[in-house]
């Protein structure tokens, strides 16, 4: 049988997640799911949590049955397309992580998570700020191009380094600067080991960053640390890219095109961006978007994004400034009617 579902665990030395104890719990919970599918097996585990919660002391694989039944609770709740639900178990499923994980790492993953989020709970005005001093001179900068773009790369902003998150089949003869963010899936089953392909990455793009923190790095390739990732919440890869380049080159000017924070039906319009999983007519399907989605945490990425902006200085990108410019919640909305959660009801085929 396919294991098509992974529960989750801290991420830690204390206690060995593949001792027998805790590697039989983690066992039970992912089989549960893939026999019993999300809903049945979401009462099921919750049942066996109801019999275990007379103890008070504490123990670690009671934690990570409550951790992962919090986890399937949120699922449940964007299953059912009750976003604002979600969003609002999300928090509590942070501050469990926060009080009761022994995992620095985790920990931090949720502090991240509610300090981000905490801004816009507490009526944190986000203004539609993409204009800075011009006091700096010489700023770098960058036009990021993405999946949701359908026209090429726009010569308009030739001098501008061409920032791109897979490589295009084009040579992009406009820009003399092109640099390649890479995420790990890519990585492993594209590049790693391609010695044809790796070389003619190395001639075409000046700096090739790697977001992959396991695999071993060939000659010319970068590795980028993530901020505090973990099961609450992980930036995506627009997130990613414009944190990396802030913390690198502080305040930069930046055109962003092809982000359409999947608010359109089809999320990847650019066929030239290779997407590994789409099926032969060039479809993505619903449910591998939404548990994207759902695993890297939306409604957080839309309101990194809204801080980010804050520090760098935006040029054209009117189809970016319109989606960021949203109250997060009314972009919320709008992605509840563009995707379809429910398709995460059958989380198991």
């Amino acid at each position: 049988m396919q294991e098509s579902f992974r529960e989750i665990y801290d991420n830690q030395n204390i206690h060995d997640n593949l001792s027998f104890k805790n590697k039989s719990v983690r066992v039970l919970i992912r089989y549960t799911v893939i026999l019993f599918n999300l809903n049945r097996g979401l009462k099921l585990l919750s049942f066996l949590s109801s019999l275990l919660s007379g103890k008070r002391e504490y123990s670690y694989p009671k934690y990570l049955l409550e951790l992962n039944i919090y986890r399937l609770k949120y699922l449940k709740e964007l299953s059912e397309d009750n976003l604002h639900s979600a969003i609002e178990l999300k928090e509590d499923w942070a501050n469990f992580v926060k009080n009761y994980s022994i995992s620095k790492k985790d920990i931090a993953n949720a502090d991240l998570y509610l300090k981000a989020t905490s801004k816009i709970q507490n009526n944190t005005e986000v203004k539609d700020n993409f204009s800075l001093d011009k006091g700096q001179e010489n700023r770098k900068k960058f036009y990021i191009y993405g999946p949701g773009s359908q026209a090429k790369p726009n010569p308009k902003y030739k001098d501008f380094t061409l920032v791109l998150l897979k490589p295009l089949p084009a040579e992009q003869k406009y820009f003399k600067n092109q640099i390649l963010f890479l995420n790990s899936y890519y990585f492993t089953n594209i590049v790693q080991g391609n010695n044809k392909i790796i070389d003619s990455l190395i001639q075409k793009y000046s700096k090739i960053y790697l977001s992959c923190m396991t695999s071993s790095l060939p000659l010319g390739f970068e590795r980028v640390d993530l901020v505090d990732e973990g099961y609450i919440a992980t930036e995506m890869a627009l997130q990613r890219i414009l944190i990396f380049l802030y913390k690198k080159y502080g305040t930069f000017e930046c055109v962003i095109e092809g982000f359409n924070f999947y608010l359109e039906k089809d999320a990847y319009m650019n066929r030239n961006y290779h997407k590994l999983t789409r099926d032969i007519a060039g479809r993505i399907d619903e449910k591998e978007i939404c548990l994207s989605l759902a695993e890297h945490d939306f409604y957080f990425n839309f309101i990194r994004t809204q801080e980010i902006v804050k520090k760098i200085e935006i040029q054209g990108s009117n189809e970016f400034k319109k989606i960021i410019s949203l109250n997060v919640f009314d972009y919320v909305q709008k992605l509840s009617k563009s995707r379809d959660f429910t398709s995460l009801k059958n989380l198991i085929n």
